[in-house]
């Protein structure tokens, strides 16, 4: 046997000794107090840290409640007639698509109209003419 199989003993309870006797208790205690102080100045950061996000959002929600205040009353007051604006509009389109759609429908009566008055004697206004239209058809 070697020099240090001799020095190691086999018995467990002399190994646990052995290792309690390395344990600084002062040390690890003072290393506990430490984390502890650490880990108590960053919660108390993260408590001002989120009573400063409170304090920011209590105050937006107080300057958005008074713009809805100042704003809320008169948007009620136009959205009616905006309403009936849209409304308007949209009716109005309805009508454009419709007078498009009976001049399409009407283009070849135009051109019979057309041919019938040439029957008779009659030319289609210009407007490019210099004449009336009252002097065209008397001739």
């Amino acid at each position: 046997m070697s020099d240090a199989e001799q020095n190691t003993t086999t018995n467990p309870i002399e190994q646990l000794l052995s290792l309690l006797g390395t344990i600084d208790p002062i040390d690890l205690a003072g290393k506990a107090v430490d984390v502890t102080r650490r880990t108590s100045e960053s919660l108390l950061t993260i408590l001002e840290n989120l009573a400063s996000t409170v304090d920011n959002l209590n105050k937006t929600t107080t300057r958005i409640n008074a713009m809805l205040d100042d704003i809320e009353e008169p948007l009620r007051r136009i959205m009616p007639q905006v309403g009936t604006a849209m409304n308007t509009m949209a009716s109005m389109g309805e009508v454009a698509t419709q007078l498009g759609d009976l001049t399409k429908r009407l283009g070849p009566l135009t051109t019979l109209a057309e041919n019938a008055g040439g029957l008779f004697g009659l030319r289609p206004n210009k407007p490019s003419s210099s004449s009336t239209s009252s002097s065209q058809q008397t001739e």
